[in-house]
């Protein structure tokens, strides 16, 4: 089935990457804006078994990650323009750069929450829902892009 000339689960993915891209910008210029991650209720305590001492990185690594790269993706997946500079991963998967990057978006979210919970463990409540809901996103951006409906729509052309 089909919706504005795109497979269903392409209109999915972008809306779920949509998503994503709102709370990683805002989450993101949020952690920027008060390293302390008090706006966020959370201390740096929570980091002294990390490498970091404060949340400039993460709100960099959201910005950048949970942002600007779904973004991108929104983009390729509605145009699906060919950037030359992307060949070598379009020739590797035989898709356009942004199911790449879609897929990449997915691999992110799992291990950043992997990560996440085996440096700073998994606190009951809201934040524990955040990073299983997290993780299921990425499980799902994963699985969407491997429909053959979608892989056929990102097929390469050239």
């Amino acid at each position: 089935m089909k919706l504005f000339g795109r497979p269903v689960p392409i209109l999915v993915i972008i809306t779920l990457e949509a998503i994503l891209a709102f709370l990683g910008f805002f989450s993101g210029i949020t952690f920027l804006r008060d390293p302390s991650g008090a706006t966020h209720g959370m201390d740096t305590s929570i980091l002294a078994t990390t490498p970091i001492s404060n949340f400039t990185p993460v709100g960099l690594f959201f910005v950048i990650c949970y942002g600007i790269l779904p973004s991108l993706a929104i983009y390729g997946l509605w145009k699906r323009p060919r950037l030359r500079w992307t060949d070598i991963f379009n020739k590797w998967t035989r898709q356009n750069w942004a199911w790449t990057a879609t897929v990449v978006i997915g691999i992110i979210l799992i291990v950043w929450i992997i990560v996440e919970v085996s440096l700073i463990g998994s606190p009951v409540g809201l934040p524990r829902i955040l990073q299983i809901s997290m993780a299921l996103l990425g499980v799902i951006l994963i699985a969407l892009a491997m429909l053959p409906h979608v892989r056929t729509y990102a097929k390469t052309k050239w």
